[in-house]
């Protein structure tokens, strides 16, 4: 279980190092990333308050697994589709672009996350 905890600590850092400067810097983070920077970033910044409080729940699992595994589920389903919204908004573009290759890490997570769930089911109530 030890090696699980120390992948959700690292999930949370991971949603931290990408959500926090999205958050508060979003034209440097979008830059960096080779992102076109909107007019209006609303968007960008509450996608970036998201990412930020799921990484909170990556540490709450981390805390304790069995308890707080449900939360995983809003992973897999929050970070398996991103490498393909990354390519629907760029198209061949944006499998060449810094965007597309973080959004590998979401996926690797996300099936992580799938084989720890599928792996550690809790126990049957009695």
């Amino acid at each position: 279980m030890r090696l699980w905890k120390i992948l959700f600590v690292i999930a949370a850092l991971f949603n931290f190092a990408v959500g926090l400067p999205m958050l508060l810097a979003p034209e440097a983070m979008l830059a960096g990333l080779g992102q076109p920077v909107p007019d209006d970033l609303l968007m960008t910044r509450l996608a970036s308050l998201l990412i930020v409080v799921l990484g909170v729940g990556y540490g709450m699992v981390a805390r304790d697994p069995a308890a707080n595994r449900p939360i995983l589920w809003l992973g897999v389903l929050g970070k398996a589709p991103i490498p393909a919204l990354v390519w629907l908004s760029g198209g061949q573009a944006a499998l060449a672009s810094s965007a597309f290759i973080l959004s590998l890490g979401d996926l690797a997570f996300a099936t992580l996350f799938l084989v720890f769930l599928l792996t550690h089911r809790r126990p049957a109530a009695v």
